[in-house]
């Protein structure tokens, strides 16, 4: 195993495709969170850093290791659910949350003390390394 630096690793987002010195890591998807409506922001690297869980992206793909959210089986509105209506959250536009729903991706970790988890909500242009998109059959659909 190598390290695979940040510019050329495909779960890696520019902040701008010209310049290529910073942007954001779309390794994981997003852990539970214990706040209500809480959101994904992606962790901001350099284009030089490196990680063991890169992936070097290959010149001639059309395709990416990344699943976009609205692709991918783990992304879920509850019951009849059209976007997400948040209780607590101001900073962000009504037209984000009304194309963002919960990312179930990984299941809450044991606590030292009682909690309650909460799903954070990404938006469907979001997407990760972590997810699998839906199957053609529609299983898996939310």
């Amino acid at each position: 195993m190598s390290l695979v630096t940040c510019r050329s690793c495909v779960f890696w987002k520019s902040f701008d495709p010209r310049a290529q010195l910073s942007g954001t890591c779309h390794r994981h998807a997003p852990m539970p969170s214990h706040l209500v409506d809480d959101t994904s922001y992606w962790p901001e690297t350099l284009a030089d850093d490196a990680c063991a869980e890169g992936v070097a992206a290959a010149s001639n793909l059309e395709q990416t290791a990344i699943t976009l959210c609205r692709d991918c089986m783990f992304w879920f509105r509850r019951a009849g659910q059209h976007g997400l209506i948040p209780e607590h959250r101001g900073d962000l536009s009504r037209a984000w949350w009304q194309d963002a729903a919960y990312c179930a991706r990984h299941a809450p970790m044991p606590e030292s003390h009682v909690s309650r988890s909460h799903w954070r909500a990404t938006h469907a242009a979001d997407g990760c390394g972590d997810g699998k998109p839906k199957r053609p059959d529609g299983a898996g659909d939310n």
